[in-house]
């Protein structure tokens, strides 16, 4: 039978690794935050064995740090949480379809303090805020665009 040797546990977790925190941009996905390049910038914060807590708009997930170079980060999921709602279903090609048919002269962007909002173009008036996704501002730069031409949406 094996057994583990005592001197293995006299650290406690606190001092072995570090726990980051991290609430990432709501347009980054799990698949963004898994590539070894996303962390970059960060790869003297962070030491192998280090976990990481990421928090999308549409995922959830905790990532263990398996190695680092120059450069990247490499990591592994260990525990990971995807909203199962159609928005976050959608293919790349759906995206920029929606994305596509934005009018002409609104911006749609995101901001902690208003979420996703439809704004004009020119002079920054914004349409709508509090928008969960960036589908729902685009939908309602349309209905806003359609009333402005006149015509019934």
């Amino acid at each position: 039978m094996k057994t583990l040797h005592p001197t293995k546990m006299r650290n406690a977790a606190e001092y072995v690794r570090t726990q980051h925190h991290v609430i990432v941009d709501p347009d980054h996905t799990l698949e963004d935050v898994t590539t070894p390049g996303y962390w970059a910038h960060h790869v003297d914060r962070l030491r192998v064995h280090d976990l990481i807590d990421v928090i999308g708009e549409h995922f959830d997930a905790t990532l263990r740090v398996t190695g680092k170079g120059t450069g990247f980060v490499e990591t592994r999921v260990l525990r990971k949480w995807e909203d199962d709602a159609p928005v976050a279903k959608m293919t790349d090609e759906e995206r920029a379809t929606i994305e596509a048919s934005i009018p002409d002269g609104y911006v749609i962007d995101h901001t902690p303090k208003t979420l996703w909002r439809a704004r004009l173009k020119d002079g920054g008036a914004e349409i709508s805020r509090n928008h969960k996704t960036k589908v729902d501002a685009i939908r309602s730069a349309i209905v806003h665009a359609g009333r402005a031409q006149g015509i019934a949406a």
